[in-house]
This record gives structure tokens, C-alpha cells and sequence, in this order.
């Protein structure tokens, strides 16, 4: 069977002539994901059309499967396993002080077949809804940092950190967004939809920490007070 390959212009395909990176920051938080695609000849791909367009003059039967309407479920079977989040310290808390998070999601490509057509599938997280265990939730474009790569000190608010009202063991996880583009030989052309992926949950435990005040740190004076 004889498969026509998408144009072979790369931006053909994004919404809105934006560029990739600009798609990218739109799909965040859109599950929607797409605007109306117009296919260069002028046919919006299906599922895309916008009320305010004209409809197009009749189009003959494709003679192959088309790629390029594949949506979010058609390339769900590609999806790559679901990371880990990281609290820190080690996966300890201090009630009143932040405990950060970091979610290890990257950029994630895959080959396989749509419509029986030979595909390469690309996935990139573009936002993340943490879910820290005791009722609170933050959306944000950011994986998170650790502390070592930020260079600050522990226990330092940052993006995605959250303060522990009370002792206790506490189960957080991240559902993270993935927007999804495919090559069929002709170039990247985006995929309709957000792929959610939830990651295991990670048990922190929080403890409640007597402070004192003293004249040196533990480094200076491994045996003085806490140390």
C-alpha cells in the first residue's frame, strides 16, 4: 500500500503559523491542544474546524490513511513510563518549613505505526499538577529543581515546595502533561490533545523539629546542641 508523507514543511502543521515552542507553551494547560490546522491546499484536518470557517470544496477519498488526524488516544499506546517525585530531604518533612519536589520528566520518543503507517512519536511534558498529600494541590510548568542544582541551602522555598502543617506520613504525586507530535517521513505535525500521566505516589514523613539557637554549626561543632 502506497503512503502519501505529509508535506514535507515542518511548521505546516502548527496552529495559527505559531512555532513549536509557542504551541508547546499554549498546550500547558489546554487539553484541547489545537487550534483549526489548515493543511497546506486549505483543508482544516478533521476534528480542528472553527465555526467561522468556510467550508471547503469537496475533497477526494484519501487513497491512504492520513497520520496527521490522529489524536491523543491514537498515540496514547506510546506513552513512556510514568517518573518518579523525589521529596526532600530523603523523603522527610519539618512541620513549618518546605519540603521540595522534583519530578524526573523529560522529552520521550518513540517509534512505532498509526493507521498502520510508520510513525515517530515525540512527547514533551509541558505542565504539572502536584498533589502534595494533606489537601494542596500547585499547577506549574516546572518539574522542579533540587536544592544541589539550585545551589541554596535545604529546607529553601522554591516552585514547586510545599510547608506541612502537621506531623505525619503523607502521600504526594504528580499528574504530569505531555503534548504529543508525530513524523511520518515529511516533517512534525501535532497530535489533538493532552496525554496525563500520573507518577507513584511517594510517602513523605513530617516530623516536628525543637530549634535552638547556638554559637556554631554542626560542622564547626559536631558535638554542640542537635547535632
Amino acid at each position: 500500500m502506497n503512503v502519501a508523507p505529509p508535506p514535507p514543511d515542518p511548521d505546516a502543521y502548527y496552529p495559527g503559523a505559531r512555532t513549536r515552542d509557542e504551541w508547546l507553551a499554549q498546550c500547558a494547560f489546554d487539553q484541547a491542544c489545537a487550534d483549526a490546522v489548515v493543511a497546506p491546499g486549505g483543508a482544516p484536518l478533521p476534528g480542528t474546524e472553527q465555526a467561522d470557517q468556510q467550508p471547503a470544496d469537496p475533497a477526494p477519498a484519501p487513497a491512504a490513511p492520513d497520520p496527521t488526524t490522529a489524536t491523543i488516544e491514537d498515540v496514547a499506546q506510546f506513552a513512556p513510563q510514568p517518573p518518579r517525585v523525589i521529596g526532600e530531604p530523603d523523603g522527610v518533612g519539618v512541620v513549618g518549613m518546605p519540603t521540595n519536589f522534583v519530578v524526573d520528566a523529560a522529552e520521550h520518543t518513540v517509534t512505532g505505526r498509526i493507521f498502520d503507517v510508520p510513525v515517530t512519536v515525540r512527547f514533551t511534558p509541558v505542565s504539572y499538577a502536584f498533589d502534595y498529600g494533606d489537601g494542596s494541590t500547585r499547577e506549574t510548568t516546572s518539574p522542579g529543581t533540587s536544592w544541589d542544582d539550585l545551589d541554596v541551602p535545604q529546607f529553601t522555598a522554591t516552585d514547586t515546595s510545599h510547608s506541612y502543617g502537621a506531623a505525619g506520613e503523607y502521600e504526594a504525586s504528580v499528574t504530569i502533561r505531555y503534548a504529543a507530535e508525530a513524523d511520518a517521513g515529511g516533517g512534525w505535525f501535532p497530535i489533538a490533545g493532552l496525554l496525563e500521566l500520573n507518577t507513584p505516589t511517594t510517602v513523605i514523613r513530617v516530623v516536628e523539629v525543637d530549634t535552638a539557637l547556638v554559637e556554631r554549626t554542626c560542622d564547626e561543632d559536631p558535638s554542640g546542641p542537635g547535632c
